[in-house]
């Protein structure tokens, strides 16, 4: 008897075990783990990026200009890029004014529109247009200024906040937690 009751008890054991819980989890808590790495100079890791592309030149006949990635820079399949145009001249505007792509403008010979896509290894600006684009002057297709920005796919789909303005590139920046520091210009 005592034989069969030791054989129970041994055999219910690891049932008792599967059945606890701990505030809602399966077992006993284990070990707190080891902090985290902190990110550059004790600061939170970045996880939105700006990059800076000077002197964008569109010429015929694609009227596109790829930007690459720097080559350290890993993008994920699932971030968003948004692209903005420095549409003001700084030296004339007190401040500048950046656009968010797509724009469109009504020009003398028709319909332009500035438009990019994006992989995770470049971003591509095109024009588009209802007429011949050979015919714009180099005020609509010579040294434009775009700031890329990458943005986590987490940031995208869980923030709280959705109710920001993306076409404002001061509120974005801001979102994000990014200054005039943190652009990283690309040659």
């Amino acid at each position: 008897m005592k034989k069969t009751f030791y054989s129970l008890a041994y055999l219910s054991f690891p049932l008792l075990l599967f059945a606890c819980s701990f505030n809602g989890q399966d077992g006993a808590p284990g070990p707190p783990g080891p902090p985290g790495r902190d990110g550059q100079d004790g600061r939170d890791g970045q996880e939105a990026y700006v990059f800076e592309y000077e002197g964008i030149t569109f010429t015929s006949p694609a009227f596109e200009v790829f930007l690459e990635f720097p080559v350290d820079f890993q993008m994920l399949e699932s971030d968003k890029v948004l692209v903005y145009f420095l549409w003001s001249n700084p030296t004339v505007d007190e401040v500048d004014i950046w656009r968010l792509l797509p724009q469109t403008e009504f020009t003398d010979f028709g319909t332009l529109i500035y438009n990019y896509d994006f992989t995770v290894f470049d971003v591509a600006l095109f024009l588009d247009g209802n007429f011949n684009l050979n015919a714009l002057s180099a005020d609509y297709t010579d040294n434009w200024i775009a700031r890329v920005l990458v943005i986590p796919a987490q940031f995208t789909n869980g923030r709280e906040n959705q109710d920001i303005d993306s076409m404002n590139y001061q509120e974005v920046m801001e979102f994000y937690g990014l200054t005039d520091n943190d652009i990283i210009q690309v040659k």
